[in-house]
């Protein structure tokens, strides 16, 4: 049964989210983006070039890495029970037999 969408869920919904998406980038940005840009820094350094090089690089690679979590995040919120209600995905399409 479909329930009306109101903003105290649409709350709790995006909070799910939210959350998941900080940890996992704070945690993830922490690990990999400290690891990344110490190898980056040395290997652009050993070739001679610019000090943006690596600045560069490492904001395409957080993009990247943000734009995954952030993937991640809402596959994990489309499967949470939220007690009275759950977020599921419902085809717009009859079902047709195969």
């Amino acid at each position: 049964m479909e329930l009306e969408m109101t903003w105290r869920r649409a709350i709790r919904v995006w909070w799910a989210y939210a959350w998941r998406v900080l940890v996992l980038t704070l945690l993830a940005g922490a690990v990999f983006g400290i690891t990344a840009g110490v190898i980056v820094a040395i290997l652009a350094g050993n070739a001679g070039a610019s000090a943006d090089i690596p600045r560069l690089a490492l904001a395409a690679f957080g993009t990247l890495l943000g734009a995954v979590l952030s993937l991640v995040s809402m596959k994990c919120v489309l499967g949470c029970n939220f007690g009275e209600f759950r977020v599921a995905l419902i085809s717009n399409t009859p079902w047709l037999p195969r």
